[in-house]
């Protein structure tokens, strides 16, 4: 089964750079730019992993991530916050929403690769 990753952010300078990221190891990637476009997407297919972008203007990804785990069929997929707040609390609070982990913009290539390899490897 291909391994695919759902990138979930407004920016189209971040899914820009996630998609040539990604794309350079041979990484199969799709879009949604919105909470709503993610849960549509994810109806039809499930994805490997999830980029989530934190700061949305429909729903945030918290709220994306809550309703991602309410759903049976859904809540195993992980998910990784993406965001620009700098805030030392964010993280904990990712990770205790029960996010796999946080990636901190600007996007350090060689740390996304590494995430994303670890976390479809496993």
């Amino acid at each position: 089964m291909e391994k695919t990753v759902l990138i979930v952010d407004d920016s189209n300078t971040n899914i820009f750079l996630l998609q040539s990221i990604l794309e350079t190891e041979g990484i199969k990637s799709s879009v949604a730019v919105s909470g709503k476009e993610a849960f549509d997407f994810l109806e039809a297919k499930k994805p490997s992993l999830i980029l989530l972008d934190i700061m949305m203007p429909d729903k945030d990804g918290f709220m994306v991530l809550e309703e991602l785990k309410s759903k049976p069929d859904m809540k195993n997929i992980p998910v990784v916050f993406i965001t620009a707040k700098n805030d030392t609390n964010i993280r904990k609070a990712a990770l205790e929403a029960g996010a796999t982990d946080l990636i901190q913009k600007p996007i350090d290539v060689d740390n996304v690769l590494k995430l994303v390899k670890s976390i479809l490897l496993n």
